[in-house]
């Protein structure tokens, strides 16, 4: 039979009947020894009924002497009724009762014999007196005991013994020995001893208390004491005869501890008003403190999320304020220099810029009406996105940018120098288009001097056009619209205007002051006509700036070059800057090492309004920062630590830590998440841009934080803080190195690649959503080194190529990646090695 070895297996029926066939022995033997032991039980039940408890005992004796001092009352009246002389050895019969009556007879002869040695008691003295009881008593117990002895058995006998000393104790108490004779005879000799005994009381007393005063010391005292008393009486008489010398003394003592009083009050108060000093400086430097915690330190640009953390208020008061002001602003969308301080002035805050700082710091020229010369101007395109800005820049540049953007759309900010054919020049700043891309546009309305608005006429007016409208008025800049696509069909240029007059903004056509002109940039139509209203604006401003001072300007767009270093678009507003001067931008310095033009040709100086790509800074600043030029090098490094200072205190007052409020609200929610994210890009403008909208993004439940973001490729230490924080890896137009791909495969980091923004903030939406499902994925098999390359007629250019890693297949997709960035994307057209085809080579082993 096999069973599992556990107790509480259940058996089955033919089991239990083997074991019970088996053990059958066992079970009657058992059931033998369950049967006698109910039978001794029962035995010990019945003996326990009879047993006489001690307390039912104590019960039993206690009857029994109430019945024999019952039985010695009516002995005591038998006593009296019958004669004296009674002969005690009567027959007795078999009966108890009859022997109970015996042993009464005895007991009263007893009493009878006592009753004679009373007299002889009164006769004796009291100490003599228990004496003789005692011997007379004895003799008479022994008598009695022996007639009881001799007629009855020793269990009759034993109470009887007991009973007679009780009955001699009863004799005793009812004595008349309290007489008042015999009193009195008693009184007067117990007197006497207690006189003697107070006495020598009274003397032991008096004694204690000589030796009281013997502890006391007092002779002691007397020996040396004598000298001491001696000495100190005449002292005191000396005292007290007091000589006109020392009164004059003393007197002379009391004026002067009455000018020193006064001297004190003066020292008291000079002390006083010196506290009274310290108390109100400490005062004023409270106030201070308050004030200071009251002046908003920070830059320009700052995002409505991080001004509500710095004044320590919910981000929708700063919105309600925003609103009430005519600016409709979200929650990570940067406010410019005038909306923050009016926003500050509302919670009663004082703002204080960097930039304020700088010119304290910077020493200003003033400019002088001869050094003044006409200078070119600066024209920002903005409008919504896919209306035609790039497209207009390329037909007045003669260029083709369009093609080389990913996706088609602008998403950073340009800069390009025009010369026209009267060789004048204009420098134009193409914005981007996406909602994503607001501080780009803000900076290009404030650097710029005449904007084109771009509305396209197959359209209406889009929110990003109203934008940029709102933009171009914040900044008073003058406005031109050019309504594009007029040669497509659909177009209405009346609908245009038509919504533009709902915006209190008419054109000149319908009697405004704002130029308006219908365009085609694909067809070129009406181009020039639109310039020449660009340059009569650009007249009527009378726009003029001093070449002879270090140059002043604005970064455009900064970036990381593999092989260059940190590459800076900035744009001349007033000055000249050349090759070997000290810059400062922002919270970096540098000297300036080469300068390129937007082709990339390399110029010595530039002038006023011209846009340059300089190298030589010692990090990427910000896009809308102001540079200078300085003179002195330690002047410029001193001005970059003090900022960098300020810097760090505004990353530390915005940084936001979690209060109980919040992590109660989070388990109010009950499944709170929260998305770690770092945004790597080729430049500062995409990454801002990027990140802001990524943040926008957070909803109740879900919290997007960017936890760094910074320009360049993915490096090994991105997937180091990405593995340490839990977070997800996102590239805007870079990709990663082959050490950071290896890493993050090891380490199992997510790094998501994109070109286009809204791809981007899509995929990230869909992530939080929980609906991330790509059906396409992405697996690099291997990467190859362009070692050298080979121009063929006919064929084209062939690349030379080492492979690092992996392997490369004949069908596989490939990627050309320079400085981190990618210049091409398609399919093999050949692969071979010399001359011979070659389906898969793979890495050197």
């Amino acid at each position: 039979i096999k069973i599992d070895s556990n107790p509480n297996t259940r058996l089955e029926p033919e089991h239990f009947d083997l074991l019970r066939q088996e053990f059958a022995a066992d079970q009657s033997m058992m059931e033998q020894a369950k049967g006698t032991s109910n039978r001794r039980e029962r035995r010990e039940t019945v003996t326990m009924s009879d047993i006489v408890t001690p307390e039912e005992k104590k019960a039993i004796k206690e009857e029994e002497e109430e019945g024999d001092a019952i039985n010695l009352e009516e002995i005591k009246r038998q006593v009296l009724e019958r004669p004296l002389k009674e002969d005690f050895n009567t027959s007795l019969p078999s009966d108890g009762k009859t022997e109970e009556k015996e042993v009464s007879n005895p007991l009263k002869e007893t009493n009878q014999v006592q009753i004679v040695g009373k007299i002889d008691l009164d006769a004796l003295n009291l100490r003599t007196r228990p004496e003789k009881k005692t011997t007379a008593a004895e003799p008479q117990k022994e008598e009695v005991a022996t007639s009881i002895k001799q007629e009855k058995t020793v269990e009759a006998i034993s109470p009887e013994v007991t009973k007679a000393p009780e009955i001699e104790t009863i004799r005793f108490q009812r004595q008349v020995l309290t007489g008042t004779t015999v009193i009195g005879k008693i009184e007067l000799p117990v007197e006497k001893p207690k006189t003697s005994s107070a006495a020598d009381d009274d003397a032991n007393s008096k004694r204690k208390r000589k030796r009281i005063k013997k502890v006391e010391v007092q002779p002691a005292k007397n020996i040396p004491g004598a000298t001491t008393n001696q000495t100190s009486g005449p002292l005191k008489t000396e005292k007290k005869e007091v000589s006109e010398r020392d009164i004059q003394k003393e007197i002379k003592d009391t004026l002067a501890r009455l000018s020193n009083q006064g001297s004190k009050s003066k020292a008291s108060k000079n002390r006083r008003q010196k506290r009274d000093t310290v108390a109100q400086r400490r005062q004023d430097e409270m106030d201070m403190a308050e004030l200071d915690d009251k002046i908003l330190k920070l830059t320009e640009f700052v995002t409505v999320s991080e001004l509500a953390s710095m004044m320590s208020v919910q981000p929708t008061q700063v919105i309600s304020v925003c609103m009430s002001l005519g600016i409709f602003a979200s929650i990570n969308q940067r406010l410019d220099a005038e909306t923050i301080h009016i926003v500050a002035d509302e919670f009663g805050f004082e703002t204080e810029f960097v930039s304020a700082e700088v010119q304290e710091a910077i020493q200003t020229v003033e400019d002088r009406e001869e050094d003044l010369i006409d200078r070119p101007p600066i024209i920002t395109v903005m409008g919504h996105v896919d209306h035609g800005k790039t497209s207009l820049l390329d037909k007045i540049r003669n260029a083709n940018v369009t093609e080389g953007e990913a996706g088609g759309i602008t998403q950073h900010i340009g800069a390009y120098s025009v010369t026209l054919k009267d060789k004048r020049k204009m420098t134009f700043l193409d914005t981007p288009g996406h909602e994503a891309f607001t501080a780009m546009r803000a900076r290009g309305a404030q650097v710029t001097d005449v904007a084109i608005i771009i509305v396209a006429a197959d359209d209406d007016v889009m929110p990003q056009t109203k934008e940029a409208i709102s933009h171009a008025q914040a900044a008073n800049v003058p406005m031109i619209f050019a309504i594009n696509k007029i040669d497509k069909p659909g177009a209405n240029p009346d609908r245009i205007r038509e919504q533009l007059s709902t915006m209190n903004i008419l054109v000149e056509d319908w009697g405004g002051k704002y130029q308006c002109q219908e365009i085609s940039a694909k067809q070129n139509l009406n181009i020039e006509l639109l310039l020449d209203k660009v340059l009569l604006e650009a007249e009527m401003l009378a726009l003029k700036a001093n070449p002879n001072k270090n140059a002043v300007g604005t970064v455009i767009e900064s970036s990381l070059d593999k092989g260059k270093g940190y590459v800076t678009n900035m744009l001349v507003e007033a000055g000249t800057m050349r090759v070997g001067d000290v810059i400062l931008v922002g919270r970096y310095y540098g000297k300036v090492r080469a300068m390129h033009d937007e082709v990339g040709n390399n110029i010595v100086e530039a002038g006023p309004a011209q846009p340059v790509s300089v190298l030589g800074i010692g990090g990427a600043p910000n896009a809308g920062d102001k540079f200078n030029v300085l003179d002195d090098e330690k002047e410029a490094k001193t001005i970059a630590q003090k900022r960098e200072q300020l810097y760090r205190e505004q990353g530390l007052r915005t940084t936001k830590h979690i209060t109980l409020d919040e992590i109660g609200r989070r388990l109010a929610i009950g499944d709170f998440k929260e998305l770690n994210v770092i945004v790597k890009g080729d430049v500062d403008g995409s990454i801002e841009a990027l990140s802001d909208a990524l943040m926008n993004l957070s909803t109740e439940e879900i919290q997007v934080n960017i936890i760094h973001k910074g320009v360049g490729a993915i490096s090994e230490a991105d997937v180091n803080l990405a593995s340490a924080s839990d977070a997800i890896i996102i590239g805007f137009q870079v990709r990663p190195s082959i050490a950071a791909r290896k890493l993050s495969e090891a380490e199992q980091i997510d790094i998501r690649l994109y070109s286009v923004i809204y791809k981007a903030i899509e995929e990230i939406k869909a992530a939080m959503e929980g609906m991330l499902s790509p059906d396409i994925e992405e697996k690099i098999t291997g990467s190859a080194e362009i070692r050298e390359t080979f121009d063929i007629t006919k064929v084209g250019t062939i690349a030379g190529c080492y492979v690092l890693d992996g392997s490369i297949k004949r069908s596989s997709k490939v990627r050309v990646i320079r400085d981190g960035i990618v210049v091409h994307t398609g399919l093999l057209g050949s692969l071979k090695r010399f001359k011979d085809r070659f389906n898969e080579p793979r890495r050197p082993v």
